[in-house]
């Protein structure tokens, strides 16, 4: 009849006599090296965990909202054009003063103000898009009644950034290019 001892015994001369003798060694100066790293080993895993978890979370919020988003196209997104309101409303505001000016440069930036205005409207209306353009190409005629007012005031925006100075802008084109994005702000109240 053999001891409780005697299972350990075993084990204990296993790792010790033979071929598996060189590997236990191997491992335990291994051991021995890695102790002193293993802290902040034990750290930097710790870390990428906690930042894993993070990560996670935010793009299930993403995701939620991006869902609750486009639950509520249409009429729900009227509602979060509403809470960007006053904001937009002193950009707008901007635009305007700029307009009041006797230089072309100023003009030539309220209309670059108000293309951002519209950028900006049409992502809290949930069209997405690497830029203005790609959102304005995903509306629906049927959506928005002054799609055209948009594009024609978008393309002389793209004028402006593109031909520079070599794009002559006189101040009733200006005025009337401001009253387009006017036109599709008040549709959606935005303004």
């Amino acid at each position: 009849m053999s001891g409780p001892g005697s299972f350990f015994d075993t084990l204990y001369l296993v790792f010790t006599e033979g071929w598996w003798s060189d590997f236990f060694h191997s491992f335990l100066t291994f051991m021995d090296w890695l102790r002193p790293y293993s802290t902040v080993l034990s750290l930097l895993m710790l870390s990428g965990i906690v930042y894993a978890f993070l990560r996670l979370e935010r793009v299930a919020e993403e995701t939620v909202h991006d869902d609750h988003a486009h639950a509520h196209e249409g009429e729900g997104s009227l509602s979060s054009i509403a809470m960007a309101e006053s904001t937009s409303g002193k950009r707008w505001e901007r635009v305007e003063n700029h307009m009041t000016s006797g230089k072309e440069s100023d003009w030539r930036l309220a209309i670059l103000e108000a293309d951002v205005l519209l950028d900006e409207m049409l992502t809290h209306m949930g069209y997405r898009g690497d830029s203005l353009g790609e959102k304005l190409k995903g509306i629906e005629k049927s959506d928005f009644t002054t799609i055209g007012e948009a594009w024609e005031a978008h393309a002389v925006r793209n004028k402006i950034a593109h031909e520079g100075a070599a794009f002559a802008l006189s101040e009733r084109e200006a005025r009337r290019i401001i009253g387009l994005y006017e036109t599709v702000f008040k549709e959606f109240h935005y303004i």
